[in-house]
Order: C-alpha cells, then structure tokens, then sequence
C-alpha cells in the first residue's frame, strides 16, 4: 500500500515537473525546428517506457488536433505567433498527445476500465462540428458548446469523468494563461486576461473525450498489437 501511494505520488510530481519544464521550452527558445525535437527527446525520458496503448494516444491527440486546429484557426477563432504549418507551429499538435499523456499519468485510472462507446463518438463529432462551424464567432461558440458540455456530462458522469474533466480544465487554465501572456497565441475577442469563456468548455470536452473515446480507442488498438513499442 505505501509503495503504491509513493508511485502514484511519484507520478504526479512527475507530470506537474512536465508541464512546467515543457512550457519553459518553449517559453525560451525561439525556434520551433529546435523546439520541436527538444521537446521529443524530454518527453521520451519523461514518459518512458511507452505502453501501445500510450504511444498510440499520443499519435492519435497529435492527429487530430492537427486537423481540429487547423479548422478553427482558419476561422480566426484564435491565431499563433508563428505559423509554420497549417497556421500554426510544427510542435503545437504533439503538445495535444503530451496533455492527454499528462492527464493519463496524473490520474493513473486503471487501464481497461471501458469500451468504446457510441455515444463517445457522437460526442466527439458533435465536438467537432461547434469548434469547426461557430469558432468565428465567440459568443455563439461559448454558448453551443456550453450546450455541449451539458450534453456531454448528460451522457458521461462517474467519478473518473469528472476527475479527467476538472484536471482538463486546470491545466488548460495554465496552458491558455500561458500562451496569450508570452503572445504565442492570441483570441480575437477574449473575455477575461485575453481569454474567451469557451476555453473553459473546450478543456472539460477534452478531458471527457479524452477518457471515453481517445483512451478506449487506444486500448481497442492496444489488444490488436504488442504490449509495448518496440524501444520502451
């Protein structure tokens, strides 16, 4: 018992030390072809030894924020200093696998709680569909997914779902504080310290989503494949 408690406190530690050390990262360095591999290599020690199941969250969240971004950039809905690829910096995607890294790490739920669910993915399309359509207006995005949100706990409310939520929406306060005080990313019409109030709703998805569909996809995939990749 005490040996488990002292792990899972270890973990924490670690996962806090991540986000302050990756942010420094990019704080300081100016490069994003510098940034970038730096930030591969302090993941890789900080993370290690992969799982599949966890190699395949990070490549999946890299994936599809890569597209979900790039939609709501092009709207204006928020834009980066530097524009390197589709509107914004080569390392922003991955930094989306290193937050669910960190919340999974951070919470250590045991693996295989769940399925892949429909709902989860009607969840996740219909999370889609606000960022993606309404972003270039602030107002009716923090509203319809205010709605969402709503939905969302409708369909998903255990002790975990709300843990993966609230944990989401913390370090989403320090990611967003973050980028639009140093002016790595700004908001065309913020509310509060450069802000917009859909932040807030934009996080809690992504700790709900995070759990009942990025995580079961990943262990649906991880039954199909080793254990662990190959170098962890």
């Amino acid at each position: 018992m005490h040996n488990t408690q002292h792990i899972l406190r270890h973990e924490k530690i670690k996962s806090i030390s991540g986000v302050i050390i990756t942010l420094s990262i990019i704080h300081w360095i100016d490069t994003s072809l510098i940034i970038t591999p730096l930030l591969f290599l302090f993941w890789f020690f900080l993370f290690r030894p992969l799982t599949t199941t966890e190699s395949t969250i990070f490549l999946t969240a890299s994936l599809f924020f890569l597209g979900q971004n790039y939609a709501v950039l092009k709207t204006g809905g928020f834009s980066f200093k530097n524009k390197d690829i589709l509107l914004m910096p080569y390392y922003e995607p991955f930094l989306w696998g290193f937050y669910y890294l960190t919340l999974k790490r951070f919470i250590r739920e045991p693996s295989g709680t769940h399925t892949l669910q429909g709902k989860a993915i009607f969840g996740l399309a219909l999370t889609g569909f606000c960022f993606s359509f309404f972003s270039d207006n602030s107002g009716i995005l923090f509203i319809s997914t205010l709605l969402l949100t709503g939905i969302l706990f409708v369909m998903f409310h255990e002790k975990y779902d709300f843990y993966y939520a609230f944990c989401a929406l913390i370090l989403g306060f320090i990611i967003e504080v973050f980028g639009v005080s140093t002016g790595l990313w700004k908001y065309p019409d913020p509310d509060f310290i450069g802000i917009p109030y859909w932040f807030a709703t934009m996080w809690l998805s992504v700790g709900l989503l995070g759990r009942r569909f990025l995580i079961p996809l990943a262990e649906l995939i991880r039954r199909k494949l080793p254990s662990k990749v190959p170098f962890s």
